[in-house]
């Protein structure tokens, strides 16, 4: 029988192979789908349904949760709005006597994409901010008084109760504290409900690489017994409530709204997005035990960049509304060493570069590791195809032979594995960084790459990604056989266009990353390097 024959593509290591991989993208896509089920999700509703959402955005946008009788007095009439105007370097906005909501909240030291100042585009009712009896579908009239540069407080009359409202802001900040008290008893009062809104954009779903990472908009809501719900918008109605909300947000991956609630008394949320009537509210409800009952709110509003230092110092449970994913603690570190670094360079790029060098050196001992057991692999190979010459109509024999030969020779098959296993959680957690800084937004590098967080716009990075990965794989030991060899080659291609719409910021990490690999493995090959020098024929 002639064994030297061409082997074939088809052979069962390379289909097992080409499964393996199918197998596990299939898993993460699952993963991705519980993770972030708004970017997967498929249309719920027909045609006619969100024609009638869309029709009536503002009975869409706030459901009662009561019987209106029971929160708003028959007859009362509705006061004519006023607005109020406030300033500061770093943000402007109106105050409105209906239910002391901000509206047209700009960001003056900001701009999108396009070049307009960030905007916050709230212009009607529900406003961030307001007040409204519980169950009511009008907010409060207030009568405002600015009592000093940046205190205003408000009073709303409901029959024999008073609510006094006064809002505090810090411009430094972005932040707003906000306390409300009622005096005197009314029985129909059940409480009071206070908003966050924004304009919503429809969106398109796409894969976890790519998936309107730069235009999405989002929402998070963390609860007594649900933390982390970091909600992403599609194209679909989303309609949540949560019992017990503890911190709530409404923004972009830069930019937010939000509120951490310091009241006795923890709020019902009631979350409703309704992208085909553009409008998006998340809604804090405050219940009193027995009706009548007068209790005291407090809570800390935000409406600013989403600057992880920044929304730290003003309250810490507001650093939650980032969201640096599974791996949030190696993102902080991160964020932190390129914050070092760029203090050091002046540049966020070269300070992605040195964060990617000190990375490789970290996981260096176990690269060379992997080469020592890639090598001893490499130079058991004869002694393992004899064996499997040797067994070859009896695999159960031939896996424990190549078995024992490993043990003997103390060579670990998966060391190659454990280095690009060891990078795994810092490629994501830089991923999440770069998708959701406020540091790192807008941030050029050189020449023609002007904003770190988009892809790369002429592909350079990706293609001399996959030079340097082509050139890594040419002078990498492997102990596959031709045909996988072949195919592993087209590897650097695929994975070139795989990473195309990823964050340019993060293509260049990848990039830096494999040129270390190439001169590294130079270095292993050298002669009498000590490093390696510990591989010999087995005897």
């Amino acid at each position: 029988m002639n064994n030297n024959a061409e082997p074939n593509f088809f052979d069962r290591r390379t289909l097992t192979a080409i499964a393996l991989v199918f197998v596990t993208w299939l898993g993460w896509q699952y993963y991705m789908q519980k993770k972030y089920p708004q970017m997967f999700a498929k249309k719920t509703q027909t045609e006619e349904q969100v024609k009638t959402d869309a029709a009536k955005p503002s009975e869409a946008a706030v459901a009662p949760a009561a019987p209106v009788a029971a929160a708003t007095p028959a007859g009362q009439p509705s006061a004519a709005e006023s607005v109020y105007s406030f300033k500061s370097p770093e943000f402007e906005f109106q105050i409105s006597s209906k239910g002391m909501g901000i509206k047209n909240l700009k960001l003056l030291q900001y701009t999108n994409r396009k070049g307009e100042t960030v905007e916050f585009s709230q212009s009607k009712s529900p406003l961030s901010f307001e007040t409204r009896l519980k169950g009511a579908t009008e907010p409060l009239d207030f009568a405002i008084e600015k009592v000093s540069e940046n205190v205003w407080v408000g009073q709303a009359k409901v029959g024999a109760l008073t609510i006094k409202k006064t809002i505090e802001i810090d411009p430094a900040k972005y932040a707003f504290d906000v306390r409300i008290t009622t005096e005197g008893e009314d029985a129909k009062f059940i409480g009071l409900s206070t908003f966050l809104s924004d304009e919503v954009e429809p969106q398109k779903g796409g894969s976890f690489l790519n998936r309107n990472q730069y235009d999405r908009q989002e929402a998070f809501v963390d609860t007594v017994s649900s933390h982390n719900n970091h909600i992403y918008f599609g194209g679909d109605l989303i309609d949540k409530s949560y019992p017990d909300g503890r911190v709530v947000s409404l923004g972009s991956p830069y930019f937010t709204q939000a509120i951490v609630d310091r009241s006795p008394v923890l709020p019902e949320v009631k979350m409703l997005i309704n992208p085909e009537a553009k409008l998006g509210t998340v809604q804090l409800q405050y219940g009193v035990a027995t009706p009548g009952q007068s209790f005291n709110l407090h809570y800390i509003g935000f409406a600013g960049p989403k600057s992880f230092d920044l929304l730290k110092s003003v309250d810490e449970d507001f650093v939650q509304v980032i969201d640096f994913g599974f791996f949030s603690t190696i993102a902080r570190i991160i964020l932190r060493l390129l914050k070092w670094f760029h203090s050091v360079v002046g540049n966020w790029g070269i300070a992605i570069m040195l964060l990617t060098v000190m990375i490789r050196l970290i996981v260096l001992p176990f690269n060379i590791m992997s080469y020592r057991s890639m090598k001893a692999m490499q130079i058991l190979q004869p002694q393992m195809a004899a064996v499997r010459e040797r067994y070859k109509d009896d695999q159960q024999k031939q896996n424990q032979e190549v078995m024992n030969l490993l043990r003997t020779h103390k060579v670990n098959p998966l060391g190659g594995c454990l280095p690009i296993m060891l990078q795994l959680p810092f490629f994501w957690a830089l991923y999440q960084v770069l998708g959701h800084s406020i540091e790192l937004y807008q941030q050029p590098f050189v020449f023609w790459i002007h904003d770190l967080s988009l892809k790369d716009p002429f592909y350079v990075l990706p293609v001399l990604m996959g030079i340097t990965m082509f050139l890594q794989q040419k002078i990498t030991p492997n102990t596959m056989d031709p045909t996988q060899a072949k195919l592993m080659l087209f590897m650097p291609v695929v994975f070139s266009f795989f990473i195309v719409s990823l964050p340019s910021g993060l293509t260049l990490y990848i990039w830096v990353s494999a040129l270390f690999a190439v001169v590294q493995q130079f270095y292993f090959m050298k002669s009498h390097n000590p490093l390696v020098e510990k591989v010999s024929s087995p005897k």
